[in-house]
């Protein structure tokens, strides 16, 4: 059987029209259907704002075209409602009206809509500013879902190699030890067996601690703790030179030098000391592990301390590989690393947003700047200890102020370049406006592949490289898609307008121009761009809350048994003790590091599951199954062979005629072994009653069920934490650490199915598992069979 690959779908695209005239509506209607697009256009039609809210509750649509006078709700009223929804603040909005007046242009223009069409228009025209919008949402869109697969996918390289490599030493060395031990062979390293096993135990300790500190710091259990440690640390300045002092004896595989520019008396401050040392701790060894060691230099780092008015700068400066001005906003999130597949650093992403979430509850900020291949700069800036007042955490940041906004002006003729540059710069509105400035559109691209602006103003007729070329520059790049894009010219002419938002401008604005409406503008573009970019945000954050809260506290007991046995291990063969104490410790080892295995394996399984990489990898191996009686027994036999089923049967009942399911068998025999493993850990066996019993049900409802039925009783607290895991989206599986993360796993993967995983009481006695699977639908253009 040959699976082929499906044709490639045409753009499809759901337009909302919201208009009280009748004849209108259905003109608009018949129009967009019959029209070229490049899209399979869906039309949904209401007459007022409040019937387009409620066709939108069941139907979102890809663009908005609404009129602005409306019965019950008019235009911009409904605008507010869209836009009030994060859901919905992305949609493209057109006002196509009749209200055409100088006055009501400039409102709509001004307002959170996209474009302000005016009645009578031409329809090619219309055509084609429909087909931008569509063209440019479209492409954002991509472009953010991109982004979001780069990150989950980074997310789980940092996991599978953060976690299985300190594993690998743990298991390895176990091995070799064994090995070691048991013959007894001359010239044994057993130091150097127990010292690999100890480093992983330790890398892996410090992993599952930043993971459990970040999820602390994110829940608000962090700011409880420091507050009950919090005190006046006076002596600052010996806190900073003992770090540093420390840092100079330890030992490093890369070549680096530490000095230190610290006054011998500095401001109290008000905090946890411990959190202190470990902000610059983590400070340093940042600075320390991102050593360029190619070029054979030494890094110089130095920690300084200043007082700046009622603040405390404390700045370690390294000269190592640095990181781009893009990269600013992002470092101090989890999982975000810099050039990891090229530097393969160890670390997951953690440590400087444990230093962020610090200094947060310190009441302070920290600060960023570098340049690859010169170096970076870190500032942490907290607020000197007032006496009469201290600070609750949690209060206002210190010297925080408006949210910063950066912001290109691409204008030739430099007396209006210097003038907008005031303009902006001074303007005391909601943003704190950064201005970069470029002559001409091939200066602009230069500035803007050293620092993405959030907003771009560009004149359209310039030399070199004119405002259309510059602009087809900016949306041809997926990673500044989403940068906003003002034209203000002097090329005032309707034509020039509708050409510039053809090409997909955000705005168009012609000299001269009012200074007011400019920053209007301006704000206008900003606040839509922030809310995408929070939205975005929100998503990232989410997936990655998601994956640290599978950190539970049952990896820290298999770790620090490992350790604990290896101590006792390395103990005993400095005594020469008996045969029976080695074995003991060599015993624990192997145990917690199998557990330590599970605990891991079942991690990684997790995250897969939350990014959708799981989903990923089953597509490409899902098959329509034939013969799922013979899938099915072969894993009966299996499953008879595992450790844990031991003075267990586990049986078949053997039905003929299934229909076809499509499965990915591998995964599916994995959700099976681990029903079966947790209904056998957790029931409550009788000598008489052991056994585990496989069936296969044709429902003829277009579905097939597996039934995995056990004899036995399971016990009673089991039993409600099995039914809350399969009845719960997101259940909370500390409450089941010792199935729970396993039994979520197995019901993902028969989600993955498009099935579903049920659990019931047995009748009379027993308990059962039901998975339900759909038949597979035989698709002409899906799959085609060729005969050998």
């Amino acid at each position: 059987m040959i699976q082929l690959p499906e044709k490639p779908n045409r753009r499809t695209a759901t337009i909302l029209i919201v208009e009280d005239d009748q004849s209108m509506l259905d003109g608009m209607n018949d129009l967009l259907e019959i029209a070229d697009l490049g899209y399979e256009i869906t039309v949904l039609q209401a007459n007022d704002g409040q019937m387009a809210l409620d066709v939108m509750a069941e139907h979102e649509p890809d663009l908005i075209i609404s009129d602005v006078m409306m019965p019950q709700m008019g235009g911009y009223e409904f605008l507010n409602h869209v836009r009030a929804n994060p859901e919905w603040i992305q949609i493209p909005f057109i006002f196509v009206t009749a209200k055409g007046e100088e006055p009501d242009i400039r409102k709509g223009r001004l307002s959170d809509a996209d474009l302000y069409i005016t009645k009578p228009f031409v329809i090619s025209k219309l055509l084609a500013l429909i087909h931008t919008q569509l063209d440019l949402a479209y492409e954002r869109k991509q472009a953010r879902q991109r982004n979001i697969e780069s990150l989950k996918k980074n997310i789980l390289q940092i996991l599978n190699h953060e976690f299985r490599t300190p594993l690998t030493y743990v298991t390895a060395y176990y091995e070799m030890l064994a090995d070691s031990v048991t013959e007894f062979t001359d010239g044994r390293n057993y130091r150097e067996y127990l010292r690999g096993i100890q480093a992983g135990c330790l890398r892996l300790t410090r992993l599952v601690d930043d993971f459990v500190r970040v999820m602390e710091l994110r829940s608000g259990e962090a700011q409880a703790n420091f507050l009950a440690r919090a005190r006046q640390v006076p002596d600052l300045s010996g806190l900073l030179k003992e770090i540093v002092q420390a840092h100079r004896l330890e030992g490093s595989d890369v070549p680096y030098e530490i000095a230190s520019n610290i006054p011998d008396r500095l401001p109290a401050i008000y905090g946890d000391p411990e959190s202190l040392v470990n902000i610059i701790e983590r400070l340093l060894n940042n600075a320390i592990k991102f050593t360029d060691t190619s070029q054979g230099r030494i890094n110089h780092v130095t920690v300084s301390a200043t007082v700046q008015g009622k603040n405390v700068h404390i700045v370690v400066a390294d000269e190592g590989m640095g990181f781009p001005p893009s990269m600013k906003g992002q470092i101090f999130e989890p999982f975000v690393q810099y050039n990891r597949g090229v530097f393969e650093q160890q670390g997951a992403g953690t440590g400087l947003a444990i230093v962020s979430g610090l200094v947060r509850l310190h009441n302070g900020r920290i600060e960023a700047e570098s340049q690859e291949g010169v170096g970076s700069k870190f500032t942490v800036i907290l607020p000197v200890y007032q006496r009469q007042k201290v600070a609750e955490s949690g209060s206002e940041l210190a010297d925080v102020g408006k949210s910063t906004a950066t912001i290109l002006v691409v204008e030739d003729d430099r007396n209006l370049l210097n003038g907008l540059e005031d303009l902006l710069t001074i303007f005391d509105g909601k943003y704190k406006l950064n201005v970069l400035t470029a002559l001409n559109g091939k200066i602009a691209l230069d500035v803007i592949n050293q620092q993405v602006p959030d907003l771009i103003i560009s004149d359209i007729m310039m030399p070199q490289m004119g405002g259309y070329e510059f602009l087809n520059h900016v949306r041809e790049n997926p990673q500044w898609l989403h940068i906003p894009f003002i034209f203000l010219t002097a090329k005032g002419e309707k034509q020039d307008e509708y050409e510039g938002f053809r090409r997909g401008v955000d705005e168009y604005i012609t000299k001269p121009y009012d200074s007011d409406d400019v920053l209007r503008f301006v704000e206008k573009q900003l606040d839509k761009y922030f809310h995408s970019q929070n939205r975005i945000a929100q998503s990232f954050d989410d997936l990655k809350r998601s994956i640290i809260n599978l950190i539970t506290p049952d990896f820290r007991t298999p770790l620090a048994s490992v350790s604990e046995h290896s101590d006792e291990l390395a103990k005993a063969l400095q005594e020469a003790s008996t045969d029976s104490d080695l074995k003991h410790s060599l015993r624990g080892i192997q145990d917690n590091s199998l557990r330590l295995t599970h605990l891991i394996e079942d991690f990684i399984s997790l995250a897969e599951l939350k990014t959708g990489e799981a989903w990923t990898a089953h597509s490409l191996k899902a098959y329509p199954i034939a013969n799922l009686g013979s899938q099915l027994f072969e894993s009966c036999q299996t499953l008879n062979q595992l450790d844990i089923a031991t003075g267990w049967k586990v049986e078949m009942v053997t039905i003929s005629d299934m229909p076809k399911v499509e499965a990915d068998w591998a995964t599916m025999h994995e959700a099976l072994e681990r029903i079966v493993t947790i209904g056998i850990q957790q029931s409550e066996p009788t000598p008489s009653a052991r056994e585990v019993l496989l069936s296969l049900f044709n429902t003829k409802s277009n579905t097939v069920e597996i039934v995995i039925s056990f004899s036995t009783e399971l016990n009673p607290q089991a039993m409600a934490q099995v039914s809350e895991i399969l009845a719960t989206d997101e259940p909370d599986l500390v409450k089941s650490p010792e199935f729970g993360p396993s039994l979520y796993i197995a019901k993902g993967y028969v989600a993955l199915h498009k099935g579903k995983l049920l659990f019931s009481k047995g009748k009379p006695t027993g308990f059962y598992f039901v998975i339900q699977l759909p038949v597979f639908q035989e698709g002409p253009l899906r799959v085609a069979e060729v005969e050998e």
